[in-house]
């Protein structure tokens, strides 16, 4: 396999330190002003496998329980997930060439031999239009970004991909801006000063992170506000800068966003809202059902939820698609449709399911009744299911309270002595 492209020279691990490991410590773990901020030099497999090893011996001479080891274990872990994605990248180029693979600033730029497109398509750097047929042109694989040849060495921008992949959450403040003076008066990408000597640079501030940004870094480009629906259920689109919108664009379907813990008025709040939860946690006791049952698992029939997989896992995780789909409504039709697929399939479709139901013992109504039945109650101690209205009139659960007698007898049986007759 050809040698990949360096941008810059190669890690010099022997420092000025006896024995290196001081200076290759503050390189690697300087994560205080940004934690993925990357010189240039881990460019190929070797940087990177020397890199991983020399950061696996600093672990090991570490304290066991130490801030120092957490940020070390942290730096591993993105040595190796670069190291991974490098490599998967060299698999997918039948001939990997410095032409055709560049990393720069975390990207993995792959050489787009597409040249006739539906749409324009604009350099990311300097927003001008690629030329598709005439110019040559790079787009990062995992963050799509893209830029002509000519500027990809003056790309500034760190590639989303790294940041969604280990830190999945979003800003959890309303726009918590700080100031320009804060910034030093300068953009918080590029480090242009805003200025009125020469000509205006306008500083636009972004709606998602709080700071201000050039006008090349930040395009006036729309988005909603994580922050600003979980606290006061707004989906007005507001500008954001170019980063933001990368970030939120690639984060949109990752379920990280949980109601309950951040904002539960909500549910009281929004009736949508509070109608999907209920549904939600009627798929999750069905799902019991369906993980014994043989026609359910040959049918792969929780697979209606592959495209959003954390329905099956909990009820109480969502993504920013999500809360966009119960703004629209869309959410709610998909889950009622389900839904519905999911209860004919325990109630009429499947014997052994249909098996599983309960007769409630208060009213001896032979009508079978499920826990994800809306008008129902379930025991949390012996998991027994009755109608609302039935257990209202009881202070305790009748199988309970047949389980404590049988105990309590057992028990004073134990305990009585045996009466031996003469």
């Amino acid at each position: 396999m050809m040698p990949l492209a360096e941008d810059s020279e190669s890690l010099d691990c022997s420092s000025t330190s006896a024995d290196g490991s001081e200076d290759y410590l503050s390189s690697t773990t300087d994560l205080d002003e940004n934690y993925y901020s990357d010189d240039g030099t881990l460019s190929t497999v070797n940087d990177l496998e020397n890199a991983i090893e020399q950061v696996k011996a600093l672990v090991l001479e570490t304290e066991a329980v130490s801030e120092e080891r957490q940020r070390l274990v942290k730096r591993l872990i993105e040595l190796r997930l670069k190291l991974q994605d490098l490599k998967e990248v060299s698999e997918d180029l039948t001939t990997p060439t410095s032409e055709e693979l560049r990393i720069v600033q975390n990207h993995h730029f792959i050489l787009q031999k597409q040249y006739l497109h539906r749409y324009a398509q604009y350099c990311d750097r300097c927003s001008g239009v690629i030329w598709t047929v005439i110019q040559n042109y790079y787009r990062c694989k995992g963050c799509q970004y893209q830029c002509h040849s000519k500027c990809i060495n003056q790309i500034i921008r760190l590639c989303q991909f790294p940041k969604v992949s280990i830190d999945a959450q979003f800003i959890p403040n309303i726009c918590p801006e700080k100031g320009l003076a804060f910034q030093n008066f300068k953009c918080l990408e590029c480090k242009s000063h805003f200025t009125l000597k020469s000509s205006w640079m306008e500083p636009r501030r972004c709606d998602y992170d709080g700071m201000y940004y050039c006008p090349s870094c930040h395009k006036n480009s729309t988005s909603v506000s994580p922050a600003r629906i979980i606290r006061n259920w707004d989906f007005e689109e507001r500008r954001v800068c170019e980063a933001s919108k990368q970030f939120l664009t690639m984060m949109s379907r990752k379920p990280n966003i949980n109601l309950e813990q951040t904002n539960s008025k909500l549910f009281n709040f929004v009736e949508e809202l509070n109608a999907v939860k209920r549904l939600r946690e009627e798929i999750i006791i069905m799902k019991e059902y369906f993980m014994t049952c043989r026609d359910a698992i040959n049918q792969k029939i929780l697979r209606l939820l592959q495209d959003r997989q954390h329905f099956v896992e909990n009820s109480f995780m969502y993504s920013l698609n999500d809360l966009m789909d119960i703004e629209n409504g869309t959410l709610m039709k998909f889950l009622s449709a389900i839904h519905s697929h999911f209860s004919k399939h325990i109630r009429e479709d499947c014997l052994t399911c249909r098996g599983k139901g309960f007769i409630c013992e208060i009213c001896e109504n032979i009508k079978e009744i499920f826990p994800f039945d809306p008008a129902t109650h379930q025991c949390k101690l012996c998991n027994n299911v009755f109608h609302n209205i039935c257990f209202a009139k009881r202070e305790s659960c009748p199988k309970c309270l047949r389980k404590g007698t049988r105990n309590r007898d057992r028990n004073d049986s134990k305990n009585t002595p045996l009466k031996i007759s003469n």
